[in-house]
């Protein structure tokens, strides 16, 4: 690939970014509050928005991205409102979404052009550059005449951060964007978010503890449209030392423990049940367990 392409898209995605959220909250017309007091200050990286399905992570997506109004509250966008001017984050944002539907019988060179001019990359050379630059960057080069819906699962969410990034977004957002890889188109696709993020905003939006553990240095945990916790991954780690313990149990005594513990965590080894708990103080028959993120995230979701 001519390294004339390559530079000519890659000077043009490195700047600082920055997005604040304050009090955000919002009500719909069905009185269900869907945020209520969301506050964040984020900035090039990656950012892990965890919690469970119903939690309100895609109701302040779609805020953010201005598909839906606020009941208060403001957010900032490199110092702009953009909840007065939401165009302005749009022409600057990228969405990967879990699942992208049926592509048509098109070539990955011929579908990022349709996208590209949907984006209103006008100039034939610039799109070329940056559509080359893009495949050569998700290791779909080889792949680019080759028909998308030909794609296994791995290189249909390669080619989609290829899509997302057009334009030069500073913001991208991903939603659950791992579900269905294996192990290894998983690894392959978590290295390339991390990549991406050095230059922008990722917002990864998720339940899986891993990816947040693994990519993120910033993180918040969301439950019933209200913010549990946010800060790095270690910080919410380091608040649980010294007061997580674990054992074995029969199955059948599951029940007693869950009415009369903190369970934060239960695990089947080799057939055998065993649960880690969250006390101050070591528990009779407990030993003590090096405390993990997922540990805190399920403290901070049912115990604090």
């Amino acid at each position: 690939m001519d390294s004339r392409c390559r530079g000519l898209y890659y000077l043009n995605i490195s700047k600082m970014n920055r997005l604040c959220i304050d009090q955000l909250s919002l009500t719909y017309q069905n009185s269900v509050r869907a945020l209520s007091n969301i506050s964040l200050d984020i900035t090039n990286g990656m950012f892990g928005l965890l919690g469970p399905n119903g939690a309100g992570k895609s109701s302040l997506m779609k805020t953010i991205v201005g598909l839906q109004k606020p009941d208060k509250g403001s957010i900032i966008f490199n110092g702009v409102d953009i909840i007065k001017q939401p165009a302005f984050i749009r022409k600057q944002l990228g969405f990967l979404p879990q699942d992208f539907g049926v592509y048509p019988k098109i070539s990955a060179y011929d579908l990022l052009q349709h996208l590209a001019m949907l984006k209103g990359i006008d100039s034939a050379a610039v799109r070329k550059s940056q559509i080359l630059y893009l495949l050569e960057k998700v290791n779909l080069y080889h792949a680019k005449d080759k028909e998308v819906n030909t794609f296994s699962g791995g290189m249909k969410q390669r080619f989609g951060v290829a899509q997302t990034l057009l334009g030069n977004p500073q913001i991208v957002i991903a939603d659950e964007p791992t579900a269905g890889l294996d192990p290894e188109e998983r690894s392959r696709f978590n290295i390339l978010l991390s990549e991406i993020s050095e230059k922008i905003i990722v917002i990864l939006s998720t339940h899986i503890v891993e990816d947040v553990r693994n990519l993120c240095p910033q993180m918040a945990v969301i439950k019933d449209g209200i913010l549990q916790a946010a800060g790095s991954p270690a910080q919410m780690v380091n608040t649980l030392v010294g007061k997580v313990w674990t054992k074995q149990i029969r199955t059948s005594e599951l029940p007693s423990y869950e009415s009369s513990c903190k369970i934060i965590g239960r695990q089947l080894i080799a057939g055998a049940m065993h649960i880690t708990v969250f006390s101050g103080q070591q528990p009779e028959g407990f030993y003590p367990l090096a405390p993990t993120l997922e540990h805190a995230y399920f403290h901070t979701l049912y115990h604090q």
